[in-house]
């Protein structure tokens, strides 16, 4: 197991959220975080995280716009003197369905593929050459969603538990479709094309003792989970929901197994699944060989 205290990192999007409670996490851990999100929550997020007794720094910055992008790297850089690990958080959720007109349709590209793909591929892009210079190695994980990998799929992967709503009488067909419905093509393309980068980077950086991996997120207590229910969630429906503190203590975990540690994965977190770090799983759209740990 790796200490992380001294460590560096940059959460994206973690004025609310998961990403509030993967920051507060971090910095309990030991480590300096830097913060950024577009809302006004983020500008007293770091006066919370220095009562770890860590450095801590934070800005309004829009993940989809360089110009911000580059400004908080090097401000966490300047603050911190490296960094070793990005949390790819940032992102909305938007309703966008086929038939929209092309008005519609390019305001959301904009803003639905800006934040969950292009923000993620920026700060990633900005980030791994910093790393590649330090020489230390480094972590990515990027936040997906469990439209990519869900409950059932891939079907050789799924442990069947009795505790999903697939086993349930009237529940969740098994193999669930991946997907998240004719209302979501954008939020899912862009969500799924964080694989391009997931199997890319793991493959080139996994020399360079830098991980890449990915948290394939359900339902989970959120500001966009409660915006997605116009923040009246039914309480039968709020009490299925997975806690953000769960997760952010797998990201612990995950961050805490070190450069030898699993790369190149699509961690599964459903409803129904105990929200933890699960054992690695044999790579099934990637070579073992590409990812294998150097000697």
């Amino acid at each position: 197991m790796v200490d992380l205290k001294g460590k560096n990192a940059i959460v994206t999007g973690a004025a609310v959220g998961l990403g509030n409670s993967y920051a507060l996490a971090l910095a309990r851990e030991g480590v300096n975080v830097a913060v950024c999100d577009v809302r006004e929550e983020v500008d007293t997020l770091p006066d919370t995280l220095r009562e770890s007794g860590v450095m801590a720094a934070g800005w309004r910055a829009d993940v989809s716009q360089p110009d911000d992008v580059r400004r908080v790297v090097d401000g966490a850089r300047d603050a911190f003197g490296s960094i070793d690990i990005l949390v790819n958080n940032a992102g909305v959720w938007g309703a966008s369905v086929a038939d929209d007109d092309l008005d519609k349709s390019l305001a959301d590209y904009e803003r639905i593929v800006g934040s969950n793909m292009k923000g993620e591929y920026l700060f990633g892009r900005a980030v791994i050459p910093i790393m590649l210079a330090q020489g230390t190695g480094g972590e990515i994980v990027n936040i997906a969603t469990d439209h990519m990998v869900t409950c059932g799929t891939p079907n050789d992967l799924c442990p069947g538990l009795p505790s999903c709503p697939s086993s349930q009488p009237g529940g969740w067909p098994r193999p669930r479709p991946t997907g998240g419905g004719d209302a979501m093509d954008l939020y899912d393309a862009a969500k799924w094309g964080l694989n391009g980068f997931l199997f890319a980077w793991a493959k080139q950086l996994r020399p360079h003792n830098i991980r890449v991996n990915a948290f394939c997120m359900g339902a989970t207590d959120s500001y966009m989970l409660r915006s997605f229910h116009n923040f009246e969630p039914s309480a039968e429906e709020e009490a299925s929901w997975m806690r953000a503190e769960d997760n952010a203590q797998a990201l612990i975990d995950l961050l805490k197994e070190g450069p030898t540690g699993r790369t190149g994965e699509n961690l599964n977190f459903c409803v129904g699944r105990p929200v933890k770090l699960e054992p690695p799983l044999q790579p099934i759209y990637i070579l073992k060989e590409d990812i294998d740990v150097v000697a």
